[in-house]
């Protein structure tokens, strides 16, 4: 019986140097497997940190970028304020336009028959005055011919 108990010693002997064998190619391979993940990680993080630098770069631009923006923009904002202002002055203008263009209006219409009168009396002054001129014309081609006729 001690023979069975020798090899059942040797048969655990072997299977713990079994399994320790196996154990050991696990853990070699595990480590060779860490091993190229901490590459991988090195490598993502020196991939990061240029992409960081790169960021870094952009936001400083569009932040360069954005008060050159905010200067201009302050520049020109006078200038639609004065255009509003020129907007409000116009529109003050053409409602006194308006106002006045209607005023006018009723204001002729009201005095319609003066101005009739007034269009007529100066239209038969016109007509007197060419009646006048047309006269002394006239006269003074009859004097002319009188003297002519003297003269002879």
């Amino acid at each position: 019986m001690e023979i069975i108990l020798y090899i059942a010693a040797l048969v655990a002997a072997i299977a713990l140097l079994v399994i320790a064998v196996y154990l050991g190619m696990t853990l070699k391979s595990t480590s060779k497997t860490m091993d190229e993940v901490a590459k991988s990680l090195e490598q993502m993080t020196g991939e990061v940190k240029g992409i960081t630098d790169q960021a870094e770069k952009l936001m400083e631009k569009t932040n360069n970028l954005l008060e050159d923006i905010n200067g201009k923009v302050a520049k020109v904002d006078p200038v639609f304020d004065a255009v509003g202002d020129i907007g409000v002055s116009l529109l003050g203008l053409s409602q006194s336009v308006r106002e006045l263009a209607t005023l006018a209006t009723n204001k002729v219409q009201t005095n319609e028959k003066k101005i009739v009168q007034a269009v007529s009396f100066s239209n038969s002054i016109l007509a007197f005055r060419d009646k006048m001129k047309a006269n002394k014309v006239a006269k003074q081609a009859a004097s002319e011919a009188n003297e002519e006729t003297i003269n002879l």
